[in-house]
């Protein structure tokens, strides 16, 4: 019986010894629990389950990663739906909350982002059917530490002279020539209250675009985001640590 006892002490330990190490990482755990739930179970981070009808393409198209996003110094899990179709389609941040010991959602929105290391997103619209032409509208969020989540900024659309000379929507109103003083066929329009050089909707010339990007964007860099397939195999790349850190200041 002594040995007997041992033996099963040994093998106990031995177990133990070889439980991966994301297994006391709290926050790792979450998010590998999160990411098995939306592969296996077809479940968003938010608990709701996708539903059957969105459920059209080849779910290993989907995709996953951890790393720093936001530049808080700790990790997210990124999840990325885009299997199903565009109005079903989603992007998740979501972060960890040690009291509670539960998932948070710190972002949510169309699966076209890029993030910076500053905690700006960049996300684009889903659909570009107004007068941009090969300019494609996108929103700008940024992490708010004290939320705990990113804070929509502002947006930009715009109207592209190649593509419409005069304005289709608006009785063939022509292209404003006289705003676009640089000539390259592009004028902006900026939703940003805080931005007195585009209130009131009126549209606004290249420099002014790139000064209101370079408002929240500034230095930062793109963060690299190291994506796994939303398969078995992917998340044992993440429990083996095998993405991204993530944003660096």
């Amino acid at each position: 019986m002594w040995k007997t006892a041992c033996l099963s002490v040994l093998c106990t330990m031995a177990m133990l010894c070889q439980a991966p190490a994301w297994a006391a990482d709290a926050r790792q755990a979450a998010f590998l629990k999160a990411a098995q739930d939306f592969v296996v179970h077809h479940k968003l981070p938010d608990g709701e389950a996708i539903d059957k009808n969105d459920l059209t393409g080849n779910f290993g198209e989907n995709e996953l990663a951890i790393c720093d996003v936001d530049g808080d110094g700790k990790t997210e899990l990124i999840v990325r739906f885009t299997s199903g179709p565009m109005v079903s389609q989603l992007e998740y941040v979501c972060g960890f909350d040690e009291k509670s010991g539960k998932l948070t959602i710190k972002f949510t929105g169309f699966p076209s982002v890029e993030y910076f290391s500053n905690g700006c997103a960049k996300e684009k619209v889903s659909h570009n059917q107004g007068l941009a032409g090969e300019f494609w509208p996108y929103s700008i969020s940024q992490y708010d530490a004290k939320e705990g989540k990113y804070v929509l900024k502002g947006s930009v659309d715009a109207w592209s002279k190649k593509e419409y000379p005069t304005n289709p929507f608006e009785n063939d109103k022509p292209f404003p020539a006289e705003i676009d003083a640089t000539g390259d066929g592009f004028v902006y329009f900026i939703d940003d209250e805080t931005f007195e050089a585009a209130k009131g909707g009126k549209p606004v010339d290249t420099p002014v675009y790139e000064a209101w990007v370079k408002r929240y964007i500034g230095g930062a860099s793109p963060v690299t985001v190291s994506w796994v397939p939303a398969t078995v195999d992917g998340i044992k790349a993440l429990e083996t640590n095998q993405y991204t850190t993530g944003a660096k200041n």
